[in-house]
């Protein structure tokens, strides 16, 4: 009995830690979500049997192991969404050519994490313009620096909670094939099964079976249409930013050695 403890602690600690419950845990949920409901309103009788299952499951890790899928598959696939954007947040927004921040913005930013980092000077726009990789591994650097400074989540809350929102959908779109075929194939199983009942068997579906099957063809919608690389990219432009505005609290209080925190990503 003994060996069940870390995987029951690892999942209580999901559980309780808000990034790893709202960006890891919560996205594998809502996989699951439309089969689990399905199952429960088709079969009543199996809600206490399935509420001993997923109890003893759950001691086993089975919470922990949804939110490591989700998680893995999020961090697996970053890469290209980073292609897609022309780039990542943090580096993007630095760049002279990029104008989602107003120049004098941008200036006293540059100016800041240059007086903190003076053995790493930042590109100029021509430099830039002439060595583009040169120039995002420059701010690549002293964004990293950056997230050292900010790893108090009290004291950049807001940072903290973009950074959920965006790896809540990042890992909701590593998990997209596996959301819509969970979401499909339960939809069209219940809808055949109630238009058999309907046709067949003469005998009107439920009203949580019709209420379940509505459900589920809106999960359908919401993992074809709604999670693609442009959703997740809003979040993700919003905690680069979020970032970036560090600088502005960081120089009005001075820069602090790095404290250990709960960001992640």
């Amino acid at each position: 009995m003994t060996e069940l403890k870390p995987n029951i602690l690892g999942a209580a600690a999901q559980l309780l830690d808000p990034y790893g419950r709202q960006a890891r845990l919560f996205p594998a949920l809502l996989v699951i979500l439309p089969a689990v409901s399905l199952i429960l309103v088709w079969f009543p009788a199996l809600w206490s049997i399935l509420g001993a299952l997923v109890s003893l499951a759950s001691s086993f890790g089975l919470i922990l192991l949804l939110s490591q899928i989700a998680r893995d598959r999020g961090k697996r696939l970053e890469p290209e969404l980073y292609k897609s954007w022309g780039g990542k947040p943090s580096v993007a927004l630095l760049r002279h050519s990029d104008e989602r921040i107003d120049e004098h913005t941008k200036a006293r930013y540059r100016t800041f994490l240059q007086e903190k980092l003076p053995q790493l000077p930042l590109p100029t726009p021509e430099e830039e313009l002439a060595n583009p990789t040169a120039a995002d591994r420059a701010y690549e650097s002293v964004t990293a620096w950056l997230l050292t400074q900010t790893r108090d989540t009290k004291k950049f809350s807001i940072l903290f909670r973009e950074n959920i929102s965006y790896g809540f959908r990042r890992n909701l779109w590593g998990l997209k094939p596996l959301g819509v075929t969970t979401a499909v194939v339960t939809a069209g199983i219940s809808t055949v099964a109630a238009g058999y009942l309907s046709f067949v068997e003469s005998a009107a579906p439920r009203p949580e079976i019709v209420v379940v099957t509505i459900v589920a063809w809106l999960f359908s919608i919401f993992w074809i249409v709604v999670v693609n690389s442009d959703w997740v990219r809003l979040p993700a432009d919003a905690y680069g930013m979020q970032l970036l505005a560090a600088c502005d609290t960081l120089n009005s209080k001075g820069v602090a050695k790095p404290r250990k925190g709960k960001q992640q990503v």
